[in-house]
């Protein structure tokens, strides 16, 4: 019995709130744990958990990446004007495609990390600037307008299909799965939690904190990249507004599945929850018939209310802690 109360209690109250949340929409939304919508649901994750994945190792440092968003909409809007050159798209033109995601993704990563990493500018400022840039530059070069019809050799990256399940999962999933061995299989990942828990500490220790810091910008960058490539496929479109509000769904995501904002504690497996449970929120609210207005502020609320609800727990954790090492040294 004393075993599965210690089990209960190491479960995060997101994790409850998901299965609950899941509980609600299935009594509420009609098909809304059928075969087709939990793979509705896992589609439109995918996106989110690549540039959730760069978002983790980031604020795993105790700093945040909101440039995300914007170079995701950069990366994707330059990407769909390269493809709409061509009236038929081959092999050779997707790959070049995937490189300038990647390459959009990298470039803004290296000047984040530049300027955080090695001259110790203010993270926020910075990503905050570059953020703006992206969207800004996603603007200017399609006049504000928005690219749409792209071919579907491209879009079976996202949209095809491999013994059933959806291209752009299966991508998402190997990604995930190289990310969760960076994070908890290598020395970066290792460096990573170290300077997150003290970076003093890090340094003293002989970590290579501002190089560390450096590559965890590129990565970030990286991913936003390669999210952009399956969200252009799946959306079948590339516009100055594409990626808006992801860097919020990307922090909420990593927040939710665990990660202090303090850095130092968490990690990317819990990210992956995290993406789910936006991604299965969203399509609860839109399956019971709420307004695409009200679906934001309801999220907004429940998300809040979530990682409130953790950080209280965490605190009354550490102030139980502190209580029992007082204890045992009476």
């Amino acid at each position: 019995m004393n075993r599965v109360k210690r089990l209960i209690k190491s479960v995060p109250g997101s994790t409850w709130a998901g299965i609950l949340l899941m509980v609600f929409f299935a009594f509420a939304a009609k098909g809304y744990l059928s075969e087709r919508n939990i793979m509705n649901i896992l589609q439109s994750t995918s996106a989110l958990v690549v540039l959730a994945a760069g978002m983790t190792m980031v604020i795993l440092l105790g700093e945040i990446d909101m440039s995300v968003g914007g170079v995701l909409t950069i990366a994707a809007t330059v990407t769909g004007m390269y493809l709409k050159l061509y009236e038929t798209i081959t092999v050779a033109n997707i790959m070049i495609a995937l490189l300038i995601c990647c390459a959009i993704g990298v470039a803004f990563g290296l000047l984040n990390g530049l300027l955080i990493g090695y001259m110790r500018f203010n993270f926020w400022l910075v990503t905050f600037g570059t953020m703006s840039m992206g969207f800004g530059l996603a603007k200017g070069v399609t006049g504000g307008g928005v690219l749409s019809g792209f071919d579907t050799m491209f879009r079976w990256i996202s949209t095809g299909r491999v013994f059933g399940i959806r291209t752009c999962i299966i991508w998402a999933a190997i990604i995930c799965a190289i990310v969760i061995f960076v994070n908890y299989k290598t020395k970066f990942g290792l460096h990573i939690y170290a300077i997150g828990d003290s970076e003093i500490c890090a340094q003293n220790s002989g970590v290579n904190v501002k190089k560390t810091r450096f590559f965890a910008y590129v990565l970030s960058g990286l991913m936003a990249g390669l999210a952009a490539v399956l969200l252009l496929a799946r959306t079948n479109s590339a516009g100055a507004t594409l990626g808006e509000g992801y860097e919020f769904n990307a922090i909420a995501a990593v927040v939710i599945g665990g990660t202090a904002m303090d850095g130092g504690k968490g990690g990317f497996k819990g990210t992956i929850f995290g993406a789910i449970f936006i991604s299965a929120m969203k399509n609860g609210l839109q399956l019971v018939g709420l307004s695409n207005y009200w679906q934001q502020v309801l999220l907004g609320v429940v998300i809040l209310a979530i990682i409130l609800y953790d950080v209280i727990n965490s605190k009354i954790r550490d102030k139980k802690s502190l209580r029992r090492v007082y204890s045992d040294g009476i």
